[in-house]
This record gives C-alpha cells, sequence and structure tokens, in this order.
C-alpha cells in the first residue's frame, strides 16, 4: 500500500464504504449463515442413512460411524454439487456488490483516484491483467480490474 497515495486511498475506502451503505456487508452475512444452516440441515437427514455409509464400506450397522466420518462423506459426495452451483450464485452475486461499490466511490466523485488506485493495488498483487472471461466469471468474486475500469468509465459518461 506504499505505492497508494492518500486520496486513492480515500477513493478505495468510499468503495468499501458502498459495501456497508448498500447492505452488502449484512447481505453477505445473513447469506452465509442460511447457507451454513442448510447445509448441516441436510447433513441431519442424511446422518442416519446406513445406505449412504453401505456405498463406502461401512458395513457393520451395529457400529455407529463417526461423525467425522460422516460429515466427510456427506460435505465431499453429496453436498459438493449443491455447493457448486451456490457458490456460482455467490460469485456472481459477489461481482453484482463490487461494481454497486464501484458506483457509489464514483457518485462521490473519486473516480479517477479509485481507478489509478485499484490499478496501483492490482500491480502490486501481480493480479491477472486479462483472465480467461470463463474462469474469472466462475472463480472470480471480484470482477477483472479491466471490466471494472471499463464500468467506471462508463459510469462517467453518464454522469456528464
Amino acid at each position: 500500500m506504499e505505492q497508494v497515495h492518500d486520496d486513492e486511498i480515500l477513493a478505495i475506502l468510499g468503495h468499501e464504504l458502498g459495501h456497508w451503505k448498500m447492505g452488502h456487508t449484512v447481505t453477505n452475512f445473513v447469506i452465509s449463515q442460511l447457507y451454513t444452516g442448510a447445509s448441516f440441515y441436510c447433513f441431519s437427514l442424511c446422518f442416519n442413512s446406513h445406505e449412504l455409509y453401505r456405498a463406502f464400506g461401512f458395513n457393520d450397522e451395529s457400529r455407529p460411524v463417526p461423525t467425522i466420518i460422516a460429515l466427510l462423506l456427506f460435505f465431499q459426495t453429496i453436498w459438493a454439487p449443491i455447493d457448486k452451483a451456490l457458490s456460482y450464485v455467490m460469485t456472481v452475486f459477489s461481482r453484482k456488490c463490487e461494481f454497486e461499490a464501484d458506483k457509489f466511490s464514483v457518485d462521490l466523485g473519486m473516480s479517477q483516484k479509485l481507478q489509478s488506485g485499484l490499478c496501483k493495488i492490482h500491480l502490486e498483487n501481480l493480479g491477472a491483467m486479462c483472465p480467461d472471461p470463463w474462469y474469472s466469471t466462475y472463480h472470480y468474486s471480484h470482477p477483472p480490474l479491466v471490466e471494472r475500469l471499463s464500468a467506471m468509465m462508463a459510469f462517467d459518461k453518464k454522469s456528464k
């Protein structure tokens, strides 16, 4: 952060305050709590499934399967596809929130400083300049820098 000037830090803080102002922080907290609750509720439905354990070689029904084994089997087999789908939805939501927070900072009149600050941070962190669009859409919680800069420039043009 030594390369970033104070006014660029203020613009980045404006972005972070945008997350708070728009309720992204609370929304993500609620979603994560619901996700955790749903996953453990589904686990409770499968916990006593002897068929599941038999499929993985635990044939002795007289001996209970250790809870850690049950958790591992559940999360690595049954919950994994659900987790992939929900993770993608959360990534899309996170990217949407990033654009909204960028717009908040732009609306504060900090567009140029936010753009230069993000560029400096991106270079310092050795971020990918042009990631594959499909890969970044699925794996990146933040949009690529080029997309964010383009969106901020579009916000600037609309506000003029």
